[in-house]
């Protein structure tokens, strides 16, 4: 069993001024949202668990509560990282991927049908997930459209692979059944929710 010493040796802090900064982190989420391809970053100064990238840091105290059923990748459960998100956000962190309403991962899932894509009758339910990667760029080999972007807009996400795009474009057949996806880099985050379509340009570096 940890001691308390070890346990507060580990936790390192959270928000500054809780109020402000969530709010500032909620603005650029919902920008990201708002606007799928456009790069966001989160300029505050938090010192997460090494595992997480300052922007699913920030979305995770912004955003997750005693409510919400949070998965991380195994490779990102830490006991510093675990501790952490209890202590800041009261969440309860679970191992069954299908229960979760967020996850945070380490790359993209080999299988998307392994989270929630809500119901029905209960679209909203459906899981977004925080999908750490190396490289976010605002050109690339993927075409977006959808509601939020006039006509197309380019991204490049080298460290995702193609049949992730094909897994997706599957799953969107279900639509308003989904999962919306948060891609972070650092500070850095881009958004695709559910209702933009992804097109892989093939040949196009």
């Amino acid at each position: 069993m940890m001691s308390t010493n070890s346990t507060a040796q580990m936790l390192t802090p959270g928000f500054s001024d809780p109020v402000s900064q969530s709010q500032l982190v909620f603005r650029r989420l919902l920008d990201a949202m708002a606007r799928p391809g456009s790069i966001e970053t989160v300029d505050l100064d938090i010192e997460g668990p090494e595992t997480l990238d300052l922007a699913a840091t920030a979305i995770t105290l912004a955003l997750v509560d005693f409510e919400t059923p949070l998965y991380l990748a195994p490779a990102l459960a830490t006991p510093a990282a675990e501790t952490y998100l209890k202590f800041h956000c009261g969440t309860r962190i679970i191992t069954d991927a299908k229960d979760a309403a967020f996850g945070i991962l380490d790359g993209t899932p080999e299988d998307l049908s392994t989270f929630n894509t809500g119901t029905e009758e209960y679209p909203e339910l459906g899981a977004t997930l925080i999908i750490q990667i190396e490289t976010i760029r605002t050109n690339g080999p993927l075409t977006l459209t959808g509601p939020g972007i006039k006509d197309s807009t380019e991204l490049g996400l080298p460290d995702v692979p193609a049949s992730f795009w094909d897994a997706r474009t599957k799953l969107q057949r279900y639509f308003p059944r989904g999962i919306d996806l948060v891609f972070v880099s650092g500070a850095e985050m881009v958004a695709l929710p559910r209702t933009t379509n992804v097109t892989l340009q093939s040949g196009k570096e």
